[in-house]
This record gives structure tokens, C-alpha cells and sequence, in this order.
């Protein structure tokens, strides 16, 4: 057993230099460089002795004093508890440190927040009577997750998500949807792969992201995102017909009276891109980084919750990220499941249930659907009070 305290290049490479008091204790005289694992994930001891992990990268703060110890079946690391509760309250939203309150659950709906391996819990009955899946997994562009490889082979990849589609469609009830989010590049092979796990397929909606497009040398542009949308059966259970307000295009006469039909082009939700446009729903840490890159809008998500369920339905999302979908959700009064491996934004998912920011407010959004025909029965979001609500109108 070794304890130190992790300096910078440690969190930021992931890897941990073995103590040299404690050489022949952890590393004894096996020939370097070998495999072996870390708190169940795969690990390596190189040359210099230095403990390697996916697990170890950014996990903890820079100075936490961590505990090493060596077993049969590979090494476990512990971080000294003190440490661990100063890590998690660097993280802020918008300049105000979050609330650590472990009471999360609703007045009339709940939130289950797992952390862990989501085909896990999809296949031991954690997850059941689902009505609408939001799926948004990495997207195999070489990131650098804490939890994830994202270089893996496409094979092993695609093999991943379809075991996923499978259990998702396994515990949705009939008539229920998942709405599956990807690269435009990927569109044939997330068609293929919904259909091999039994999904009827309905629309491939265009995200058309209004930030910069990525430039190419070979093709066009890319400015859009896919979302394919797809039932259980032949019938979706629930679909409700959106009317939006958007500005008149320039070319048009008049406008309209009670606005237009939403259709599978949605050409009106910003990305939360790493730049300006993030704006203050982005989460950031106290350095003013962001927090998760990939994190989803607020409104992205309350289209697609409002669109195709009900009060009380049970929305999944089982790569949960930071728990855009699941904050939507218990303003919408539906319950939610989120499934995460990364227990840091495990975290931020109930600290982001507990106290609701500013940001993540649903109500700013309700007079662009007004015109809807069932929009008081289907937008029965509770009355809450945010974090900031000297900011809401």
C-alpha cells in the first residue's frame, strides 16, 4: 500500500508514478512493461514504473492524496474522502457554486440517476415500462473521455450500440419511441442498426446546429446532426402534433397567425458550442472550462420529451452525460431514468435536479409553442423556484 498526493501531469495523462519506497511492494520484480487492471478497469505498468489507466484521467483534483494497493487481481486506488468532497464543490454553474442536497425526487414525479455501465441495468431490471429513449452516445471521434475509448474499432463500436438498441427496445412499452442522435455521416448505420434491433423507423430529423459549419477539403460543409426517430411497433403510443412561432423568413407576405407545423427540420435550437454561443447553460468549472463538451440544450431536449409523451411517462437516457434529459423531464412532470459511467457527472445530474438553474428553466420557452392545440394538458411543468430567479421574467 502507498499513499501520495497526484501532481498535475498525473490527473491530466492518467497515470499514477509509483512511490520508489514502495517499488517492491506494488511492482515486485515482474518484468516491465505489463497489463493489468485498475478498480475492475484496464490498466499497464510501464517501464518507469508509472500506473497507467482510462480511469485515472482527470478523475481526481491535482494534490489529492490517494491510496495505492496491489491484490491478486490488480490494483485499486482511493482517494482520501476529504479530497474527494473539495473536487466536487469546484464545479460550478454560472458563478454559483451548486448545491450538494441529495434530495432530488419530485413532488409528483421521480428521477432514478444510476451510475455505471447502462447495458448493465438494462438487462437486470433496473429499467422497465419505458415510453421514450434519448440516445446519445460518444460518437467514435477519438474525445478523450474519462470512461470511454473513443478510438475503438468501428466494429467493436457498432457491435456496442446495437446491444444497447436491443435492450432499450426489450424495456419499452409498445407504441413507445427512442429517438437516436448521431453524425450526419453515420446516417446508413444507425438506420441498419435501429432496424436489426427491431425499431420501425419513422423520421430522420436534420439538426441544423446554427453555429459554424465544420469545413471540408472533399465535400460540402457539415452544419447538421442527425436524429432518427423510431417506434415500437407499427403505432407510436404518443405524438403529440407541435405548433412553433418562428419569425417569418424574408421572402414571406404576411405572418403567421398561430404559427406552423414543426417539421423534421429544426433549423431553430443552438448548439452549445465550446465558444461564444455557449452562453450560460453550458456547465463550466470553476477555471471556466467547460465541463462536459458534448452537453445537449435545454430546448433540444424539450422538443423531443414534449413531442412523443405524456405526463408521468418514464423518459430514458441511458448515456446521460450531465442529465439535460432528465432536468427536462421533472419540469414536464414525466419520470425519468439516467444511466452514466462517469461518476462526476453522475453527480452534477442530481446537483443539476436539486436546485434548478436559471438556465435549465423550461417556462422561457413556453410561449414559443402556444399555438400547440394540447399544450396546457401535455406542458404541466411544476412551479419551481431556480437558483437565480431574480433572472426570470
Amino acid at each position: 500500500m502507498a499513499t501520495k498526493s497526484l501532481k498535475k501531469m498525473e490527473v491530466l495523462k492518467g497515470f499514477i508514478r509509483i512511490p520508489t519506497e514502495n517499488r517492491i511492494e506494488l511492482i515486485g520484480n515482474a518484468p516491465l512493461p505489463f497489463t493489468t487492471t485498475l478498480n475492475g478497469y484496464s490498466a499497464k505498468v510501464d517501464k518507469q514504473g508509472r500506473l497507467w489507466s482510462l480511469f485515472l484521467k482527470n478523475r481526481f483534483s491535482i494534490g489529492a492524496t490517494i491510496t495505492i494497493t496491489k491484490a491478486e487481481s490488480g490494483y485499486t486506488v482511493e482517494v482520501n474522502e476529504i479530497d474527494q468532497k473539495a473536487s466536487a464543490s469546484e464545479i460550478k454553474q454560472n458563478g454559483t457554486t451548486l448545491s450538494s442536497s441529495s434530495n432530488f425526487v419530485g413532488t409528483d414525479t421521480w428521477c432514478k440517476v444510476l451510475e455505471g455501465d447502462c447495458l448493465k441495468y438494462l438487462s437486470d431490471g433496473s429499467v422497465s415500462n419505458v415510453q421514450l429513449t434519448f440516445f446519445d452516445p460518444p460518437y467514435r471521434q477519438g474525445k478523450e473521455y474519462r470512461f470511454f475509448d473513443d478510438k475503438q474499432p468501428a466494429e467493436k463500436y457498432w457491435s456496442w450500440v446495437q446491444d444497447i438498441l436491443r435492450k432499450v427496445h426489450e424495456v419499452t412499452l409498445d407504441g413507445g419511441c427512442i429517438y437516436f442522435m448521431q453524425r450526419e455521416k453515420n446516417a446508413e448505420k444507425v438506420l441498419r442498426a435501429l432496424k436489426r434491433a427491431g425499431w420501425t423507423f419513422q423520421n430522420l430529423i436534420i439538426w441544423k446546429k446554427k453555429t459554424s459549419a465544420v469545413p471540408c477539403t472533399s465535400c460540402f460543409s457539415k452544419q447538421y446532426q442527425i436524429i432518427a426517430y423510431a417506434i415500437k411497433g407499427g403505432k407510436p403510443r404518443v405524438f403529440n402534433k407541435l405548433r412553433i412561432d418562428p419569425p417569418p423568413l424574408p421572402e414571406y407576405k404576411y405572418e403567421h397567425e398561430n404559427g406552423v407545423y414543426l417539421t423534421d427540420v429544426w433549423d431553430d435550437i443552438r448548439e452549445l458550442t465550446s465558444g461564444f454561443f455557449a452562453g450560460d447553460e453550458a456547465i463550466r468549472d470553476k477555471s471556466g472550462n467547460r465541463v462536459h463538451v458534448q452537453q445537449s440544450p435545454v430546448a433540444l431536449l424539450l422538443r423531443i420529451i414534449l413531442s412523443s409523451t405524456s405526463s408521468g411517462d418514464v423518459v430514458l437516457d441511458p448515456c446521460a452525460g450531465t442529465g439535460t434529459s432528465l432536468v427536462v423531464a421533472k419540469q414536464l412532470q414525466r419520470n425519468s431514468v439516467g444511466i452514466e459511467i462517469d461518476p462526476v457527472y453522475v453527480e452534477l445530474t442530481k446537483q443539476r435536479l436539486s436546485a434548478l438553474r436559471a438556465s435549465d428553466n423550461v417556462s422561457r420557452y413556453y410561449d414559443y409553442y402556444r399555438f400547440t392545440q394540447n399544450v396546457k394538458e401535455i406542458w404541466q411543468h411544476e412551479k419551481v423556484t431556480t437558483e437565480q430567479s431574480k433572472l426570470l421574467v
